[in-house]
């Protein structure tokens, strides 16, 4: 196919989840594809915040995209973790009432499933509640249980997705915020003009998250709106896993899925989050309302919770659109412009669906999909040391020593896992792109004894001047000077 300019055949705006999602799929055809980040780095945005459950598909009103999308992703994901050699566990989630007069939010949580076509959903008692989940209060009634959610590493999902697009050729470019759309007299999008200059295309597609329809406007769509709101989260030690084996969820409130909590791939348990409708897209600000609103909603099922320490809190902003729906589109009357906005929850999960949702619409509004003669199809990411056989351990050591130096000891990160991370297809050579793909200082001391050895280890692969490395891009500079 023929290229305009020297540009590409399709430019994805976005680094999330769904963008990746969507960058990996294109990379196996016969395309010139680059996605752009205003971010330094992927999953900085609206994914970075995700609580990496994957959800059955009882919560999406039924025949809507976001209903069949979440069913089909759910389906599609153990198969699409375990081709890039990411961990993923079905563990089943409950939806928990204390109250017997809300048996009737169950039951329209139980039809929505029948007819959204979630499998292996049903109603349990308080005797099969406690015997599935011994550690809740004596004051639960009852739950929907849904056998087929799980958990996932959003983190190292999104960039496995990013790294295998990239052994594919297809290109990142960081800190290329998005400035506006180039169109030509016939009112078609044929590139983006960015912080990083202009590219040129035949196709845009905007997975730009909570400025989704900011990017939309840039078109001269008007009809579709993000309300950005806020959701506020703590996350525990590691000595707490194991009390809770599935994900929790109490009943829906104000729009929201209710306060939640979580177990993670890592071990860790997550607790939250609130829904807060906020003017300030880049507010992912804490505060002392919303994190006790949070542990007052939690300890009411799970009172345990009050004696256990939290290591951490955050917040993400989430990409309500006012259609309630996802809007995956052609739109009309502009072409080259693909729109997939609206991607909140279940977006982690429908990923997978949405970009073949998005293959579909190119193939039927915009060019037939050559495969390549050679793509990479079996590229997984490299686990950490910690994570490989006994064997596996031993051949990697005697290769590179550095496996056998403990970097980050609440998470057993070692040095080579580091060194790996820098050099790998998608350079980690922030501090916060380092914790993304290791995992190094998301531990109980949160960086206190590994931030140090992390900036040397940086600064000797990399080059880069100890006060110029950063935490996440821009100014967000680690050391002030040098004396």
């Amino acid at each position: 196919m023929g290229l305009d300019n020297n540009g590409f055949d399709i430019i994805i705006i976005g680094g999330g989840v769904t963008g990746c999602a969507i960058a990996r799929d294109l990379s196996y055809y016969d395309l010139k594809v680059c996605l752009l980040e205003k971010t330094s780095f992927v999953c900085s945005g609206q994914s970075k915040a995700n609580g990496g459950h994957i959800h059955a598909g009882f919560n999406p009103k039924p025949n809507t995209l976001k209903a069949k999308l979440n069913v089909e992703g759910n389906k599609m994901i153990p198969d699409f973790c375990s081709q890039l050699g990411v961990p993923f566990k079905r563990i089943g989630s409950l939806v928990i009432i204390t109250d017997p007069a809300d048996i009737t939010i169950l039951e329209q949580l139980l039809e929505r499933a029948k007819l959204n076509g979630a499998p292996r959903v049903r109603i349990i008692d308080k005797a099969q509640l406690l015997k599935q989940e011994p550690n809740l209060s004596s004051n639960v009634f009852a739950a929907l249980w849904a056998e087929d959610a799980g958990i996932v590493d959003v983190f190292l999902l999104t960039i496995a997705l990013a790294e295998s697009a990239i052994v594919n050729s297809c290109k990142f470019y960081f800190d290329a915020e998005v400035t506006g759309l180039i169109k030509d007299d016939k009112n078609n999008v044929i590139g983006v003009k960015s912080r990083k200059g202009k590219f040129f295309s035949k196709l845009v597609i905007n997975c730009a998250g909570v400025d989704s329809d900011k990017i939309m406007r840039m078109a001269g769509l008007d009809y579709f709106r993000i309300a950005p709101y806020k959701g506020e989260y703590y996350v525990f030690d590691k000595n707490i896993k194991g009390l809770i084996k599935s994900s929790l969820y109490q009943k829906p409130i104000n729009g929201g899925k209710g306060v939640a909590i979580l177990p993670t791939i890592k071990g860790n348990l997550i607790m939250g989050g609130t829904f807060k409708i906020v003017s300030d897209r880049s507010d992912t600000s804490t505060t002392r309302d919303g994190l006790k609103e949070v542990l007052d909603s939690a300890t009411k099922v799970a009172p345990f919770l009050k004696h256990h320490s939290h290591i951490a809190s955050y917040a993400g902003i989430r990409a309500m659109g006012n259609t309630e729906d996802f809007l995956i589109e052609k739109p009309d009357g502009v072409g080259g412009l693909i729109n997939v906005a609206g991607i909140a929850s279940p977006g982690l999960t429908a990923a997978p669906a949405i970009s073949k949702y998005v293959l579909e619409i190119i193939e039927d509004k915009f060019f037939k999909l050559k495969k390549k003669a050679n793509p990479v199809n079996n590229y997984r990411i490299k686990p950490l040391f910690k994570d490989m056989s006994e064997g596996e351990k031993e051949e990697v050591f005697k290769k590179d020593p550095r496996y056998g130096r403990i970097i980050c000891r609440c998470e057993n990160v070692t040095e080579g896992d580091i060194v790996n991370a820098i050099h790998s297809p998608l350079p980690c050579t922030t501090i916060d792109a380092i914790k993304f793909r290791t995992w190094a200082g998301a531990g109980r001391c949160q960086g206190g004894f590994d931030l140090p050895r992390i900036i040397e280890i940086i600064k000797r692969e990399t080059g880069v001047k100890i006060q110029d490395i950063t935490k996440r891009g821009g100014n967000s500079k680690i050391i002030g000077g040098v004396i």
